[in-house]
């Protein structure tokens, strides 16, 4: 065979060949796009917690705890103990309901002691802690210049409470008053009381408001000799009675005293709403 019949056999079987390649399909790479499925929820079980296993405490219910009573001298440069050597007038028999006969409360007065001449000047300080309730700016029969603080009884101590509710009578429907006494709206009686502490024939008016609150031992003015008085003295007034007390002014024995004035006078004294006793009572009580 020639030289060209042989190129010639080899170019028609590399056409052949190329034919063949041709018709037969490619390997293509198979690209594979993963299907989108949704999310499966995921359920986490959290622990119950306890009380002890958080930072949040448990809350729990104190009780409120009753202010500390203290009782404080109502004379400057006197104690409690001190107290008996200057009462020029005691108090005695209560008088009878309906009646202002007899002396209301306790009379602290001296001439001289030590290097006072006279009592007269001297600074008043609340027995207890309280708040002002009527405070009396006009020289007007029989306190004069007055002040009164009012103490819830729950703010005593119980033997204290136990006492003074053991003296308190029960409260007349007609006192059968034997004073000129104008009718005057009674006190709301709701079941709770107070002590109500009266300081009176003051040298200067008052300078406080209704229900200021006031502190024991708080200055509340100075010895005077205003009102229905003889010669300067501290006359110092205790008496239980239901909370929450207004009187808008106190005042009788003159004419010129309004209904109102000589109303709420009969209520304080005689009407057995608000009964006295003695306030040696608490000035005796030291804890």
């Amino acid at each position: 065979m020639s030289t060209n019949s042989t190129g010639t056999i080899r170019l028609f079987f590399l056409i052949f060949i190329f034919i063949l390649a041709a018709c037969h399909p490619k390997n293509l790479e198979r690209v594979t796009t993963p299907s989108v499925h949704p999310p499966t929820a995921t359920h986490t079980t959290v622990p119950t917690q306890t009380a002890a296993q958080t930072n949040t405490p448990t809350p729990t219910i104190s009780p409120t705890p009753r202010p500390i009573f203290t009782v404080c001298c109502p004379l400057e440069d006197e104690t409690i103990q001190s107290l008996p050597l200057i009462l020029a007038n005691p108090l005695k028999i209560p008088p009878h309901f309906g009646q202002d006969t007899g002396h209301h409360g306790v009379d602290f007065a001296y001439f001289q002691r030590g290097e006072r001449e006279s009592i007269e000047g001297i600074e008043i300080y609340a027995i207890m802690a309280g708040k002002i309730v009527l405070a009396l700016t006009e020289n007007d029969l029989p306190y004069g210049y007055m002040v009164m603080i009012e103490t819830p009884l729950s703010h005593l101590p119980e033997e204290l409470q136990e006492l003074l509710l053991a003296g308190y009578q029960p409260v007349p429907e007609d006192p059968n008053y034997r004073l000129y006494c104008p009718e005057v709206s009674s006190p709301v009686v709701t079941g709770e009381f107070s002590v109500y502490h009266l300081y009176a024939h003051m040298k200067e008016p008052p300078a406080f408001h209704f229900s200021e609150p006031i502190n024991c031992g708080q200055t509340l003015g100075i010895v005077g000799n205003t009102g229905y008085s003889s010669s300067p003295h501290l006359h110092l007034e205790t008496r239980l009675g239901p909370s929450g007390a207004s009187f808008e002014g106190l005042a009788h024995y003159e004419t010129a005293y309004t209904p109102e004035q000589m109303g709420n006078y009969c209520l304080w004294r005689m009407s057995g709403y608000f009964q006295l006793f003695d306030p040696f009572i608490l000035l005796d009580h030291i804890e």
